[in-house]
């Protein structure tokens, strides 16, 4: 199994990726309420919600169940490194990165944020046109 960030999906859904890896996904909550939230603010949400769900819908996709105490804990861990190295990122990021550490999975992403988390092993997916 391996988590997709939300650059990657949007990607995907625009045409720039044709495939996603040939294993299960797992969709982390803040990445599936970031898809959601830019079709919801977007120019044509009711069709865009279409094609999301049709999305989760058609592939091996596992959605994240939320968040847990021990992966509320990692998120602290995470935040606590990274301003005391003077590398902050994204709320968001930093749950992403706490959810891919609790389920030990590697996270697909083209976001550099990631290179500065430990215990994320991210996945860097080869550009397409």
């Amino acid at each position: 199994m391996i988590a997709v960030d939300t650059n990657i999906i949007s990607l995907l859904l625009r045409g720039s990726y044709t495939s996603l890896p040939s294993q299960q996904i797992f969709i982390p909550y803040v990445v599936s309420a970031e898809l959601y939230a830019g079709v919801a603010s977007g120019g044509n949400p009711k069709k865009y919600k279409t094609i999301l769900d049709s999305f989760f819908e058609g592939q091996d996709v596992t959605n994240s169940p939320g968040i847990s105490t021990e992966v509320r804990n990692i998120y602290v861990d995470i935040y606590t490194y990274l301003r005391k190295n003077g590398t902050p990122v994204s709320p968001n990021d930093l749950w992403i990165a706490a959810e891919c550490d609790f389920l030990s999975l590697p996270l697909l992403t083209k976001d550099k944020d990631f290179d500065h988390i430990p215990h994320v092993q991210k996945v860097a997916w080869p550009d397409e046109t």
